[in-house]
C-alpha cells in the first residue's frame, strides 16, 4: 500500500465573498476519497491503495480590508484561509485484517482578488501557499502487524488559480475555481529510504453553490476534484511516477457581512 493526500478540503476551494461582504467565516462537515497508483513499477513491494469515503471537517474565512470603508476598487483585494481535517480515516491492509489509523490534514493560505465583470459576475484570482499531509498509524488498531511499506508525505508548496463567481439571484451564487500547486517539500517521502529527488505538482477544480438563508447566513454546498503527479527520478528509472486522485465534497454554513 503506497499513500499520499495533497493534497482534503472542501471547502479546498476559495469560500467566495459576495460584492460588499468584508469578512466570510464559515465551517460545516464533508467527506473525502483518495486513491494513489504507481506507474513503472518502481518496487514490486509496492501496490496501489485507495482511501475509502470518510469524513471531514472545513472551515474556511476571508477577509477584504477595503470592504468595511468602500466598493470600490479598494474593495477588490483581500486575504483568506482554510483548513480541511480527516475524520475516522482507517485503510485495511489487501488480504489482511489488519486495520491503520490514518490522518489527513489540508491548509491553505494566499492572497484574493476579486474584479467585477459587469454587474452579476466576478473573475478570483488567488495565489498563496497550500501544505498537505497524510500518516499511517506505526502499527494497526486491531492486530500488532506494522505499518506497510509506505511513507508519512507532508507536501507543502505556492499555490495559484483562477475562477469566476455569477449571481443566478437574488439569493444565489454559482462559483468555478480552478488551480495549480508545485510541490517543494514531500515530507518523509523525499527521505534517502524512499525518493528523495521526487518532483510533483498538482491540479484542480472546484465547484460550489451558495444559498442565502437570511440576511448574512448562506449554506454552501461543493465539490472538489484533485490529482497529483508525482516524478520519482530514479536515476536507474528515470521515468517511473505514481499519481493520486482526491475527491471531496462539503456542506458548509457561512457567515458573511
Amino acid at each position: 500500500m503506497r499513500s499520499f493526500v495533497v493534497a482534503a478540503l472542501l471547502c479546498s476551494s476559495v469560500s467566495l465573498a459576495g460584492e460588499g461582504d468584508a469578512f466570510t467565516a464559515a465551517a460545516g462537515v464533508g467527506f473525502l476519497n483518495r486513491s494513489f497508483d504507481w506507474v513503472g513499477n518502481p518496487n514490486a513491494g509496492f501496490i496501489p491503495s485507495s482511501q475509502p469515503f470518510a469524513g471531514s471537517i472545513s472551515v474556511d474565512t476571508s477577509w477584504f480590508p477595503g470592504a468595511h470603508v468602500t466598493q470600490g476598487a479598494g474593495s477588490w483585494f483581500g486575504v483568506f484561509g482554510q483548513g480541511e481535517f480527516g475524520v475516522g480515516l482507517a485503510s485495511r491492509l489487501a488480504n489482511s485484517e489488519a486495520v491503520f489509523a490514518q490522518q489527513a490534514t489540508r491548509l491553505r493560505l494566499g492572497a484574493l482578488a476579486r474584479f467585477p465583470l459587469g454587474e452579476r459576475a466576478f473573475l478570483l484570482v488567488h495565489a498563496g501557499y497550500a501544505r498537505q499531509g497524510f500518516s499511517t498509524s506505526s502499527t494497526a488498531v486491531n492486530a500488532t502487524a506494522k505499518r506497510p511499506n509506505t511513507p508519512d508525505v507532508l507536501f507543502d508548496g505556492p499555490r495559484g488559480g483562477l475562477g469566476v463567481r455569477v449571481k443566478l439571484g437574488g439569493n444565489v451564487e454559482l462559483d468555478v475555481l480552478a488551480g495549480v500547486q508545485f510541490v517543494t517539500g514531500f515530507g518523509e517521502l523525499a527521505t534517502a529510504d524512499w525518493f528523495p529527488n521526487a518532483s510533483a505538482f498538482a491540479t484542480d477544480a472546484t465547484l460550489g453553490v451558495s444559498f442565502r438563508i437570511v440576511e448574512h447566513v448562506r449554506v454552501r454546498l461543493s465539490g472538489q476534484w484533485q490529482r497529483t503527479f508525482l516524478t520519482l527520478n530514479q536515476s536507474a528509472h528515470p521515468e517511473e511516477s505514481a499519481s493520486e486522485q482526491y475527491l471531496s465534497g462539503a456542506v458548509t454554513l457561512q457567515w458573511a457581512m
